[in-house]
């Protein structure tokens, strides 16, 4: 009797190998799909197979994304470039500005010096200030003295001391007011000197800075090209096709039919083997023949 035919097998390498090439045309599809060639008023965007890689014995193409200004633009980037170009040409002369620049040790001994310490302007500020002060204090000390002299006050009696009293306080006012000015006087002696100085320190600064600039702008000049702007590309995608699946479920059923097949000629044979034991027995009963007794 057959035996109804061999299990069947699963060829795993040549299913891999199938799905792998399924992925390459999916790929390859999407990468179709997504290289969209792009018109602009600015420039062109244009996608172009320029050649292909063998990746696991499959050919995948490879592309090559190419811009193109517009004539317009593309006249601009011409006279972009040569002005550029132009600008570099000239930052290398300056460059050399910037070197003796900067290996010359900063110096300010041309700046004009702080004043040293302002006791002399202060004191003859103050000298200044009191003298004028003490002559119309001298007039009046004089007037009052005589006034007292004419009430019959005695020089040096209680009366004159009090009545005087306010001659010595105004001597005193105007020596503290004379401290002040000549306090004053020295500050903006000291404040002049110093804006003086600071300019000549930022002159000489700015000098020594204007190569660096002159050379750091020459490096920045030039722009103006409009780049293109592209539309973003329509993200249409095919999904990966399942091989795998299919051929595994075509598997399945093949060999849960072999198994049923196998399991109803094995039925099939216990059944004949077992009429056929009945056959015997009934023979040898016939013909006097028996078992175990």
């Amino acid at each position: 009797m057959q035996s109804g035919g061999s299990a069947p097998t699963f060829n795993a390498g040549q299913v891999a190998q199938q799905q792998t090439q399924s992925n390459v045309n999916t790929g390859v599809a999407n990468a179709l799909l997504g290289n969209t060639n792009q018109i602009t008023p600015y420039g062109n965007l244009t996608y172009n197979q320029t050649g292909s890689t063998n990746v696991g014995g499959n050919e995948v193409p490879t592309f090559t994304a190419t811009q193109t200004l517009s004539p317009e633009q593309q006249a601009i980037y011409n006279k972009t470039t040569g002005l550029q170009s132009g600008a570099l040409d000239t930052a290398k002369n300056v460059l050399g500005q910037v070197n003796n620049t900067v290996n010359t040790p900063l110096s300010f001994d041309g700046a004009p010096a702080l004043p040293g310490s302002q006791d002399e302007l202060r004191q003859q500020g103050y000298d200044a200030s009191i003298a004028r002060s003490r002559q119309e204090l001298d007039r009046s000390r004089e007037g009052q003295q005589v006034q007292l002299q004419n009430q019959g006050i005695a020089q040096g009696s209680e009366a004159w001391k009090r009545a005087m009293e306010g001659q010595d306080q105004a001597l005193v006012d105007a020596s503290n007011q004379a401290t002040l000015n000549a306090g004053n006087i020295a500050g903006q002696n000291l404040s002049q000197a110093q804006a003086l100085r600071n300019q000549s320190i930022n002159e000489t600064q700015t000098l020594r800075n204007q190569p660096l600039q002159d050379y750091q702008a020459l490096l920045g000049l030039g722009g103006g090209v409009q780049q293109p702007t592209y539309a973003t590309p329509t993200q249409a995608s095919i999904q990966a096709t399942d091989v795998t699946t299919p051929y595994m479920q075509q598997f399945q059923g093949q060999t849960n039919a072999y198994n049923q097949q196998q399991g109803a000629n094995n039925a099939m044979t216990g059944a004949l083997f077992g009429l056929g034991g009945s056959v015997l027995g009934g023979l040898s009963r016939q013909k006097g023949f028996g078992f175990g007794g």
